[in-house]
């Protein structure tokens, strides 16, 4: 039979001892047997899905820098489009006509927010999978860098056809 177990017991799981809630003597105890719950605290906002949300806004703002270095490109070039031809074709080896520099940041700048937008977009889906965290930056993230990877697509797309196009003719 079963001896009676005394109060001063470290094995006693009566409410004496409150800290052995175990009938086993040789069973563990957790250190902590659930995790608190935290209703209180507001949840914090996914880090990369900030990230990708500023990645995007430096996306438009290369774009936005490419347009303006096109237009500065085109309106240089539109007074006089016959002798800016002319130079093309005169010009030598290592040397590039001035007006020719806007139109190469331009390029530079398209480049550039592509392989930012790509970089904003992963970091988007990734904030967008982080649990117990806000996920609006990485939605809005998600969004801009995905349209100005789509759009950039779409233009070479086009820019392809229309050169296709203009080849067989």
């Amino acid at each position: 039979m079963e001896e009676p177990r005394h109060p001063s017991d470290p094995h006693n799981s009566s409410p004496a001892n409150p800290e052995q809630p175990y009938d086993n003597p040789y069973a563990s105890r957790p250190e902590q047997p659930f995790a608190p719950v935290r209703d209180n605290e507001p949840m914090k906002q996914s880090g990369l899905g900030i990230a990708s949300f500023i990645l995007a806004l430096v996306t438009v703002l290369l774009v936005v820098g490419s347009i303006i270095g096109v237009t500065v490109f085109v309106s240089s070039v539109a007074d006089d489009a016959q002798g800016f031809l002319n130079e093309m074709e005169t010009m030598e080896g290592d040397s590039l006509p001035s007006d020719f520099v806007p139109i190469l940041i331009a390029g530079l700048c398209i480049l550039a927010s592509i392989g930012v937008a790509i970089v904003g977009l992963i970091l988007g889906i990734i904030g967008a999978a982080q649990k117990n965290r806000r996920k609006v930056f990485a939605i809005i993230g998600i969004v801009l860098n995905g349209l100005i990877v789509l759009g950039t697509a779409g233009l070479v797309i086009i820019g392809l056809v229309s050169a296709a196009a203009q080849s067989t003719i």
